[in-house]
């Protein structure tokens, strides 16, 4: 492989265990900010609880949509349950949870009393996700698959769901550009084509365009490419290429690790003893190719913890577009640094 990490380039993998199997019953969005905002809305809630840890581009596009939010502390490596049978749960409340990078085993629910929706982005199909007793799930489909936009709604307790949206005309134009992009960094790593700017200029574009959507259904390419899109054999090759570099150690950073066996890791990441050294880790696989990702920066306010987690993670991609000769590189190239 050429370069790791970034977006994804175009990538095909038919099969038989589509997400269909699995959500034979979900509503599909552009983005799973989109599934999250129409629930709030269709049930009326007053005050949506999300953890401290988060990607606060999204939460900022659903505070504009006009959802209300507090915050409660959680990140990937505390109990939060503890924080969760804390919170002060008012009538109109509901209650998100996340499954971080596909390390956390299932979560019961039972003991809360207000509706849960649980965000299974990172792992799609973990025991958490499949056997969730949560009201609603969403993901944000293009985070964990070779998609162009994607977001999923489904409720594992029955509950009625909105009605599929209709496809906006702006989000047409910006999936048939990220589709056009993401067939453009094939050929880029093909070296059929030389210049990064033809596709990246587009993909960067268009995630800027993703926080002010409106809502939309999926574009007909995402949802064409999500009923023979074979799943279940991209995260066994990704869990395949994850075991391969889940053993590497050093005294600058741990491996964050699954809490079963259960659990489809999302990416490899690491926790670094210090920000700095983090940092100068980072700079120095970007200068080999390799383009790790911080999930995610964390704005002044919050919890110390919170906050100090997200200065010391990385994540390094590790998904099924890589071979087994790609990720034995990746290998060296981690432990080089």
């Amino acid at each position: 492989m050429k370069e790791f990490g970034s977006n994804f380039h175009y990538v095909q993998m038919e099969g038989n265990h589509t997400l269909k199997c699995d959500y034979p019953d979900a509503v599909y969005y552009a983005t799973g900010r989109h599934a999250l905002i129409d629930l709030y809305r269709q049930m009326g809630w007053k005050r949506l609880w999300v953890p401290e840890y988060f990607c606060y581009e999204v939460l900022g596009s659903m505070q504009r949509e006009g959802v209300n939010l507090s915050f409660y502390a959680d990140y990937p490596t505390i109990d939060e349950d503890c924080e969760v049978s804390r919170l002060p749960f008012e009538n109109g409340d509901a209650l998100l949870r996340v499954n971080y990078y596909g390390l956390r085993s299932r979560r019961d629910n039972h003991a809360i009393d207000v509706p849960v929706v649980e965000d299974h982005t990172h792992d799609l199909i973990g025991d958490w996700a499949c056997h969730s007793d949560a009201d609603w799930c969403i993901a944000s489909l293009r985070k964990t698959l070779p998609l162009a936009e994607g977001g999923m709604l489904w409720s594992p307790r029955g509950h009625r769901l909105p009605a599929e949206p209709h496809e906006s005309p702006s989000n047409h134009a910006l999936a048939a550009g990220m589709w056009h992009a993401m067939r453009f960094k094939t050929l880029y790593l093909e070296d059929k084509i030389r210049d990064k700017s033809e596709f990246r200029q587009t993909m960067v574009a268009a995630e800027e365009s993703m926080d002010t959507l409106e809502l939309s259904a999926l574009d007909q390419e995402t949802a064409d490419y999500i009923k023979t899109f074979d799943v279940l054999q991209w995260y066994r090759r990704k869990r395949e290429n994850w075991s391969a570099l889940s053993d590497i150690q050093s005294d600058k950073f741990r491996v964050l690790l699954p809490e079963s066996s259960d659990c489809n890791p999302f990416s490899l990441t690491l926790l670094f003893n210090e920000k700095q050294e983090r940092d100068r880790y980072r700079r120095a696989l970007i200068d080999q190719d390799v383009y790790p990702a911080i999930l995610w920066e964390i704005p002044a306010g919050k919890q110390p913890l919170v906050s100090d987690f997200s200065q010391r993670m990385l994540s390094i991609h590790c998904d099924a577009r890589y071979s087994k000769d790609d990720i034995s590189k990746l290998r060296s190239i981690i432990i080089g640094c």
